[in-house]
């Protein structure tokens, strides 16, 4: 069960969609929502970022972290769920830090594509940290869509600890009787796709759920671009996939379907790690 749901934006314009979307979502659980409301310092170019910061009074940059999370208040203040807005406000390079240590415990994250962002950078960042840290399942949402129930979803598979995960995720989360299709990409044979998803589909199975399995093979797209379409094509309400990401001394280096899912997402997704 989803009663616990954290929000990260920064940008409140641009975050409207996502934070009206993650209300709708709240309220059709039954569950608390709080929002973290980013706001970093000034810029030169946010093409720059994270070098090109300017140094502004903390006096200045509070009040500027207060006007932002009045307006992300004033999204809410219809919402008919319990909703909480609080502030992080720091240079832009040590954002995503302070994302890490801010100690929140939720059941789901949910985050914008990099349309929702005035700073694609620092979401970037802000994602590669919440991947590595927190354990909790990340949903990516597209500014145009909603999800209110996931009757439909599709699970990328790949033998992983990653890929696990993201079927626990994803069986907590559907409807009851849901619809999942089990995509395994480039198997060798048939055979091998049956058997890579077996286990999966017995599990789903036991869950009173209804998986399918399929087996896709497009060379000429990425394995992110392959699940995406596949998603869009059955009208899948979610997509979900295992996170890979590990750090190597400061940058995390992520696996390629994570990588090409966070920089492009054009249906909701769910990454687990």
């Amino acid at each position: 069960m989803i009663k616990d749901i954290l929000a990260v934006v920064e940008d409140p314009e641009k975050a409207a969609p996502v934070v009206n979307a993650a209300i709708a979502f709240a309220e059709q659980h039954g569950a608390h929502l709080e929002i973290a409301v980013l706001t970093p310092g000034p810029v030169i170019s946010p093409a720059l970022v994270p070098l090109g910061g300017l140094y502004v009074p903390d006096p200045v940059l509070e009040r500027d972290a207060k006007a932002d999370v009045a307006a992300v208040e004033r999204l809410a203040a219809r919402a008919t769920c319990p909703v909480s807005v609080f502030s992080l406000r720091d240079d832009v390079a040590w954002l995503a830090g302070d994302v890490r240590h801010m100690g929140e415990i939720a059941d789901l994250i949910m985050i914008g594509t990099a349309a929702t962002w005035e700073l694609h950078w620092l979401r970037r960042r802000v994602l590669e940290t919440l991947i590595l840290s927190t354990g909790t399942p990340i949903l990516i949402l597209p500014p145009e869509r909603r999800l209110m129930q996931v009757r439909h979803a599709v699970l990328g598979w790949k033998p992983s600890a990653e890929a696990t995960r993201a079927l626990h995720d994803l069986a907590a989360m559907v409807s009851p009787g849901a619809l999942v299709d089990v995509v395994t990409i480039g198997a060798t044979s048939q055979q091998d796709g049956e058997r890579a998803g077996t286990e999966v589909v017995r599990h789903l199975i036991r869950h009173g759920l209804a998986p399918e399995l399929h087996d896709l093979h497009e060379p000429d797209r990425s394995e992110a671009a392959t699940l995406q379409a596949f998603t869009a094509q059955v009208s899948a309400d979610l997509l979900a996939i295992g996170g890979f990401a590990h750090s190597r001394m400061r940058e995390a280096v992520l696996g390629g379907v994570t990588r090409d899912v966070i920089d492009a997402s054009y249906v909701p997704v769910l990454l687990s790690h």
